[in-house]
């Protein structure tokens, strides 16, 4: 994505800044100084209607922020008023028109015609070099008659004002993306609660007369302490028919009946908990688990859903 209308629609807010003015000032003064010793070379050499091309890197690769060099230094040209420049526009149209990537690399006929189609008596080719001084921008006057360079000017370019903000914005490291658990792919299992601090997934269900047993994990992916199913009276299934099934503490005690699952930051465990239906309870084929969160988030209520017996462990969509 080209960053530089991006750049350049912040240098308002910008010039708002404290000192910002006085760096613009440095910037422009330069800048200036530079387009005039493009005009003298252009004027030495009886040219007087330009074509600016879009600079390069060290690395002859078009960037943004030779493509903002070029503009500026045609807009300085034109505010002085001694030469003609063609519209940058125009010249990147017509080059690309006719498959022209570097001027002194094209044949000459096809120099010429790009010439004759824009009217210009004179390419600006140039570079620049990012330095910690400055920005260091070398230009040459390319005749089309014969690809001869008729003239060349140099500057060092500070790198505040609106240049040192373009930099900035192009310098900048690309943002690290996050994934957040929603990202994360679905988990293999009967089905799995998934927020900002843990994963809880149900791995299987098996069903035994008036008993199920639940197998699960959790995984704490947060830097806090976890503490989770410690409210005994609140982790429940409820089948279809609303009915709800505990967990009683003689079918539970090796399970976490009554001190839950406490977990530290970034620890998994594993945890089998076992639920008893009441003695008039309806036959079910599907429920949903209700459990809480103790710690860090106080009496946080969750639940998962379509939770079958015996079905097979897939990934879950969530």
């Amino acid at each position: 994505m080209n960053k530089l209308p991006l750049a350049i629609s912040g240098l308002l807010w910008c010039s708002l800044m404290p000192g910002y003015a006085l760096a613009a000032a440095n910037y422009e003064e330069s800048l200036k100084q530079f387009a005039e010793e493009v005009m003298a070379e252009s004027v030495r050499a009886k040219k007087e209607r330009l074509a600016i091309v879009d600079f390069t890197d060290s690395k002859g690769t078009v960037t943004p922020v030779g493509q903002f060099l070029a503009e500026e230094l045609g807009t300085q040209i034109l505010v002085v008023g001694d030469v003609a420049v063609v519209e940058r526009r125009l010249v990147n149209s017509t080059l690309k028109k006719l498959h022209i990537k570097e001027i002194e690399s094209t044949p000459s006929k096809a120099v010429k015609g790009a010439a004759k189609a824009i009217r210009a008596d004179v390419f600006v080719v140039g570079s620049y070099l990012d330095l910690p001084e400055g920005v260091l921008v070398t230009t040459k006057l390319i005749s089309p008659l014969n690809k001869q360079a008729v003239g060349a000017a140099r500057k060092t370019i500070p790198k505040t004002g609106p240049l040192g903000e373009l930099l900035k914005a192009v310098n900048a490291p690309p943002p690290v993306k996050t994934v957040l658990p929603q990202d994360l792919p679905a988990p293999d299992g009967q089905g799995f609660h998934r927020n900002d601090l843990y994963e809880f997934v149900v791995r299987s269900l098996s069903k035994q007369d008036q008993h199920i047993r639940l197998d699960v994990t959790v995984e704490n992916h947060s830097p806090r302490d976890l503490k989770i199913l410690c409210l005994l009276h609140n982790t429940v299934l409820r089948d279809e028919h609303g009915t709800q099934w505990v967990q009683n503490v003689e079918d539970n005690r090796d399970g976490l009946c009554t001190r839950g699952m406490e977990l530290s930051p970034r620890e998994k465990d594993r945890a089998v908990l076992t639920f008893t239906a009441p003695a008039d309870a309806a036959p079910s084929s599907q429920f949903t688990l209700s459990y809480h969160e103790k710690s860090p988030r106080r009496d946080a209520g969750f639940f998962i859903e379509g939770l079958k017996p015996d079905a097979p462990a897939v990934p879950v969509t969530p």
